[in-house]
């Protein structure tokens, strides 16, 4: 990230926690989540997806699964916020970078949790598509409730359903990754198979805390400490790494709303949440540098 003596969402952040219903989301919600499943959505992917066979609990799928035109009818209706953008590194992606620019055939792997489900269900495949239109690119998803590499290194998970997709890109992800080692494990077996695929790790973007309380930000920019650990393996293993979770809340602290109106239940996004993750990912791919880096809306 751009470093700045303010990052773009501090007047938003003052004012916010003035009022903030400290560390607790419902206190002050608007929403009324029902207490099993989630709000209905209100743009149903209009791209259909092929799904494949996998064992219980997991899934796998083809991505995009919307189409640019519901993107864009979504980001236009979506409450209107800002980030500073991820710095353009693209350390580890060399590969990645000459296919999207001089063109080939890209396959880009979403690996991980529901986070990760909600962050490839966005459509910012077919966006990334539309920015880089040299490049045939096409995504796939495998994905389990609370999953992690910490399952996918297990049980010949990588050489049974992972290598036979060949993917040049995999975007590692969620909130339920418990281990750096379970990471590298998973990039290792990967890599004993597929030695040109490049890896990008990327913090999870937010789960049930409330960034508007400064005690449950402090608690949520890095849970664990697993982030400064997923930069560190980053380094080690090259790969890159891409920090979600800060504008994640740079753009809920500056859209000056509740942040409930992003989420379809306690936990997951809804289609304006999706947005955010498809926008932070996009600001990360961006073929150029912003003009005087700035803020993406």
């Amino acid at each position: 990230m751009h470093v700045r003596a303010l990052p773009v969402a501090v007047a938003a952040c003052a004012a916010l926690v003035a009022v903030a219903a400290r560390a607790d989301l419902l206190k002050d919600s608007p929403v009324n989540f029902p207490d099993k499943g989630a709000l209905p959505g209100k743009f149903p992917p209009d791209v259909k997806t092929k799904s494949y066979p996998v064992e219980k609990d997991y899934s796998l799928f083809e991505s995009p699964c919307r189409s640019p035109a519901q993107i864009a009818t979504i980001q236009a209706q979506m409450p209107k916020g800002r980030f500073t953008p991820p710095r353009n590194d693209w350390t580890g992606l060399q590969r990645t970078r000459r296919i999207l620019t001089e063109g080939g055939e890209l396959h880009v792997l979403g690996l991980g949790d529901s986070i990760v489900n909600d962050t490839m269900r966005s459509g910012w495949i077919a966006l990334l598509r539309e920015a880089y239109p040299k490049a045939k690119i096409r995504g796939t998803v495998y994905v389990r409730g609370g999953g992690g590499c910490q399952h996918y290194r297990e049980e010949g998970r990588v050489q049974k359903y992972l290598l036979p997709l060949k993917p040049d890109l995999v975007f590692i992800g969620g909130i339920s990754q418990k281990d750096v080692a379970s990471i590298r494990e998973v990039i290792r077996q990967l890599r004993a198979g597929l030695p040109d695929a490049e890896f990008l790790l990327a913090s999870g973007p937010f789960g049930s805390a409330d960034p508007r309380d400064p005690d449950a930000l402090a608690r949520i920019k890095d849970p664990a400490g697993l982030t400064e650990s997923l930069k560190r393996l980053a380094a080690e293993e090259r790969c890159a790494f891409l920090d979600m979770r800060t504008p994640w809340i740079e753009y809920i602290l500056s859209a000056t709303v509740h942040p409930h109106l992003f989420y379809r239940d306690r936990v997951h996004a809804n289609e304006s949440g999706e947005q955010i993750l498809a926008k932070i990912l996009m600001a990360f791919f961006r073929p150029e540098e912003p003009a005087n880096a700035a803020a993406v809306r």
